[in-house]
């Protein structure tokens, strides 16, 4: 088994650091492999920031990617470079207030954005959100290990924040999984 995840958005929306936390998590599984990549333009807000990783059940010759099992995108920006690296079956989540102009045939689109504006009153918890919706959509990583991660990685109020948008990622995805459309090409613009 190998199982490839991409997570591109921008340089402020804590792609980095999803990565991290779900990298430290799937760590914890025995007889489970992973290898985390990043790359960003430049450290600044707004350049592209991407955060790969691969699951394994045997040790991972090569970290790179071959082709996206599950593709999560935050922002518009690189977005068509990366679709073509998607497999025939993978799934693509957007954040639909972000993301307007992807073609694909599994969409599942989810407001991260404005569910953290509107639920939390800071659209910085759209992160945890989109983590949240990650765990739930990928039997590999296991939602357990996801919150102990998020619980080492803060303290105080913020990690309360993270947390319950963790949660409420999961439980929208639960509820938007179950009758995601497969997307016809006239539905959607290029």
């Amino acid at each position: 088994m190998r199982y490839e995840i991409g997570i591109l958005g921008t340089g402020g929306q804590g792609i980095l650091l999803m990565g991290a936390i779900l990298a430290k998590a799937v760590a914890v599984r025995d007889n489970i492999f992973i290898a985390e990549t990043r790359s960003y333009d430049t450290a600044v807000r707004g350049a592209r920031a991407q955060s790969n990783l691969v699951i394994a059940d045997e040790e991972i010759d090569y970290p790179g990617i071959l082709g996206f099992d599950l593709l999560l995108l935050l922002a518009q920006q690189g977005s068509k470079k990366h679709i073509r690296k998607l497999k025939p079956q993978a799934l693509l989540v957007e954040d639909s207030e972000r993301v307007r102009e992807v073609i694909w045939s599994r969409i599942l689109k989810i407001p991260f954005t404005r569910i953290a504006r509107e639920r939390f009153n800071d659209e910085r918890a759209a992160n945890m959100i989109a983590l949240g919706a990650l765990t739930e959509l990928c039997e590999y990583v296991p939602a357990s290990a996801v919150e102990a991660s998020i619980s080492s990685s803060f303290k105080g109020d913020i990690l309360a924040l993270n947390l319950s948008s963790f949660r409420e990622g999961i439980e929208i995805t639960k509820t938007r999984k179950a009758g995601f459309e497969t997307i016809e090409d006239e539905d959607t613009t290029i």
